[in-house]
């Protein structure tokens, strides 16, 4: 019973202070007047300058070189199928195709390691090959 009319006691304390404390008198606030200054603008006329850009940007120079002349009969030539970027299924079966259709022709089927590179085989390929076919496929 102690307990209980302890806790009633501390609960009617508590319902008290919130009450006086919301019936205080608000605290002043303090307002700043700002006094706004106009400005006036002139106008004045200014000569724009505009630079454009091509949009084809700037071409490198190209290397033109002829092409090889023409080989006036494959047969008893030897030609090289280089891969270059072509893809590794095309031009093996383009090898293969190639030694099936022109049999009096020495095929040789060429990958080197790196696929990436000049257009014009090495040296010794081109000492040594009559003509180079080289695949390139994206």
């Amino acid at each position: 019973m102690k307990k209980h009319l302890t806790a009633l006691l501390v609960s009617i304390g508590l319902i008290l202070v919130l009450v006086l404390s919301a019936c205080a008198p608000a605290a002043e606030v303090e307002v700043v007047e700002k006094v706004v200054e106009k400005t006036v603008t002139q106008t004045v006329e200014v000569e724009k300058e505009y630079r454009c850009l091509n949009p084809q940007g700037d071409q490198l120079p190209v290397e033109i070189t002829a092409l090889a002349p023409r080989l006036d009969t494959i047969v008893g030539k030897k030609i090289y199928v280089k891969q270059g970027e072509a893809d590794p299924v095309i031009m093996p079966a383009l090898a293969e195709r190639l030694e099936k259709d022109y049999p009096d022709t020495e095929w040789v089927y060429y990958n080197p390691e790196s696929s990436f590179g000049t257009n014009t085989p090495e040296a010794d390929v081109l000492a040594d090959a009559d003509a180079v076919i080289r695949g390139i496929g994206w």
